[in-house]
């Protein structure tokens, strides 16, 4: 109870206005399908299908802080008002191809990376560094805690948030000296 009190106080640094470049992504954090027991596994769980898994949508200002968010779904409603929340209108995004960013592209500055197609970078595009802090997030859920709940992911979030934010600083304080 009290890890979860103080996972609670990290959302302070979840909670930023981001500008400049930004790189939008979701990932579903839960167990894979196959690892489970035949009488818990579920059907037609492939793609982007979250029955089993709960969508997280997070937000990278390059050089700066990350922002996430557990969502509902991935639907553009669902998507878009957190977006409008956090990314100041002046910026600019780096998403995938995924249509529920396609309300947010006519707002701002979007240019698309098409992982479908193999593309992962094209000219300044890309979003690896989201993707890298979701590689962070769900290696640490894995080694560290094993499962966690719909329930309480958003406080997890939160702790890698905080975690990525003071890794950050301590690699910018340790540039600057």
């Amino acid at each position: 109870r009290m890890l979860h009190c103080i996972r609670e106080c990290f959302f302070c640094e979840n909670n930023h206005q981001l500008e400049g470049d930004v790189e939008l992504d979701e990932t579903f954090v839960g167990g894979k399908n196959h690892n489970r027991h035949a009488n818990k596994k579920v059907k037609k769980c492939q793609g982007r299908s979250f029955k089993d898994k709960t969508p997280v949508m997070g937000m990278l200002e390059r050089g700066g802080n990350v922002v996430c968010r557990v969502v509902k779904n991935t639907s553009k409603k669902s998507l878009t008002a957190p977006i409008l929340r956090t990314i100041k209108r002046s910026a600019t995004l780096f998403t995938d191809e995924w249509r529920g960013y396609d309300t947010v592209g006519k707002i701002y500055t979007r240019y698309i990376v098409d992982h479908s197609h193999g593309q992962y970078v094209d000219g300044d595009a890309t979003t690896n560094s989201i993707e890298g802090f979701w590689s962070i997030l769900k290696r640490g859920i894995i080694g560290i805690y094993h499962k966690t709940s719909r329930k309480h992911l958003h406080r997890y979030v939160n702790e890698f948030v905080f975690r990525c934010s003071m890794c950050a600083s301590l690699i910018i304080n340790s540039i600057a000296l």
